[in-house]
């Protein structure tokens, strides 16, 4: 285990050496790559340093860009980077692969499972399984594992949540190659040499997500609803997405959803979901829009009801467990029994962050959810979606009335929301673009305002009662940071 603090050299251990990271393998160049970390963003990023065999990262070669190297690769949670001969089916003896985690923890532990004379196995969290998962994503018979003709085959076995291999769901039996990767919901499998290296769940929670949509297109192509929307998003993240009328808001909700899927990637944790939709399709999802609970029945059978729904290929047991764990987690277990009508306040709130909590959904979306509240109503909303992205999760919000989402700390008020998303129609090609995408002090900085709200005066056409300036804000963005944030 190798931790990253600030930029790092890789290349060959040898005599001379002065890398940061050495690896001892005869394919790896002297000084064959580098990690950077920008702090611009909080985040790393790989540079191939032209080197001889290259570097892989998720299964592709990255190309030479100029004289030092490629083009900087930002790495998310999961990618697996492999320095290899071109063959990857047929891997080099001194291949090296990594496995590039956001989410490591310290007392995480990986185990390894001798399959070299093993026929079959399975995998999954039932106490039959060979390989018994202690993660209630893994369906209890998740996956089959068959070794025929001298070669290893895996299949996905019916499962909830999916298969994945080298980053792709897979469909039908697969065949394995040493140094593949096999993600079983929040669990890694690495094979190689007869061998299983497993981490059992992966360590502390985390949500990454990286939404990167060239283009999309309706009417066979001839209509263009969204272009180049590049944004990232980290665990704590309470994001505000702003738009005129058009600019692309549900769009990009639908695309992010992968209800409707768009030119380009949506990532979270390393994991593409337009590749791997069966095995992320439930930790992407819309939020209800009144988070209000039944008051007549009690915060311990809410919560079971609630799992029973998001938990249902799991055994009453574990869904008893999980419940447990929400209501230690959250600091309501001494209120389970009570009836939701008769808390106060804060820990009808709590009951509400915990009923989201009951599933395992990394992101959450929420399409105008104070719409017909009051403006005490619409605050205690916001609050709850607050609550709920501080809990490593990212809460993304349409919403009309942004600045009622707020707090007062020492007399001050101060917006919820961590990051604005800004989109914004050209009028050349009538899509949606990105206008802006960074904190709440610096969008208002940069739109000249002193509230969230008058952001859409400034966008709106005339026609809308706005001025009329989103061609200019849009080339204003791309201007000042070439598509990334400034947040």
């Amino acid at each position: 285990m190798v931790t990253l603090t600030g930029d790092k050299t890789l290349g060959r251990d040898y005599p001379q050496a002065d890398c940061d990271i050495r690896l001892l393998s005869q394919i790896v160049s002297r000084r064959h790559g580098e990690f950077i970390f920008d702090d611009s963003d909080g985040a790393y990023y790989y540079i191939d340093n032209n080197s001889y065999n290259g570097t892989y990262i998720n299964g592709e070669r990255l190309a030479p860009y100029n004289d030092r190297g490629s083009r900087a690769y930002r790495l998310s949670d999961g990618d697996i980077i492999r320095i290899d001969h071109a063959e990857l089916h047929s891997p080099h003896p001194d291949a090296v692969l990594i496995v590039f985690s956001t989410s490591f923890d310290m007392n995480e532990k990986w185990s390894t499972l001798d399959i070299s004379r093993m026929d079959a196995l399975s995998i999954g969290r039932g106490e039959n399984c060979t390989l018994r998962l202690g993660d209630l994503m893994a369906s209890r018979c998740h996956a089959m594992m068959l070794h025929e003709g001298g070669c290893w085959y895996i299949e996905d076995n019916g499962s909830t949540n999916g298969v994945g291999v080298n980053g792709e769901e897979i469909s039908r039996q697969t065949r394995l190659f040493d140094n593949d990767v096999i993600r079983i919901a929040n669990t890694t499998l690495v094979m190689t040499h007869g061998r299983l290296f497993y981490n059992n769940g992966g360590g502390k929670e985390r949500s990454a997500l990286m939404v990167d949509i060239r283009a999309k297109k309706v009417d066979f192509g001839r209509k263009t609803l969204l272009k180049d929307i590049r944004a990232e998003f980290e665990n704590g993240d309470f994001v505000l997405i702003l738009g005129g009328s058009g600019a692309g808001k549900t769009t990009l909700i639908r695309a992010i959803l992968g209800e409707s899927k768009a030119e380009g990637r949506i990532i979270l944790n390393g994991q593409d979901l337009y590749k791997n939709f069966k095995n992320m399709k439930s930790q992407i999802g819309m939020v209800p829009q009144f988070l209000t609970l039944r008051k007549n029945d009690t915060v311990r059978n809410t919560l079971m009801d609630t799992a029973g729904i998001k938990l249902g290929s799991c055994t009453k047991q574990e869904r008893e467990q999980r419940v447990d764990n929400i209501l230690e987690h959250v600091g309501i277990k001494e209120h389970q029994n009570k009836l939701i009508g008769q808390l106060s306040g804060g820990q009808q709130k709590k009951a509400a962050v915990a009923n989201q909590l009951v599933g395992f959904q990394k992101v959450f979306i929420c399409d105008e959810p104070d719409s017909g509240l009051d403006a005490a109503s619409r605050t205690q909303q916001m609050e709850i979606l607050k609550e709920i992205s501080q809990e490593n999760k990212i809460v993304m919000v349409i919403t009309h009335e942004p600045d009622d989402a707020v707090q007062v700390i020492d007399g001050v008020k101060k917006s919820l929301f961590t990051k604005v998303i800004v989109l914004a129609r050209n009028s050349v090609d009538r899509a949606g673009h990105l206008a802006f995408y960074g904190s709440v002090e610096n969008a208002l900085a940069f739109f000249g305002v002193s509230r969230l709200q008058d952001i859409m005066i400034e966008i709106n056409p005339p026609a809308e009662g706005g001025k009329g300036r989103a061609d200019e804000y849009i080339r204003k963005y791309k201007m000042l940071t070439g598509g990334r944030n400034i947040g």
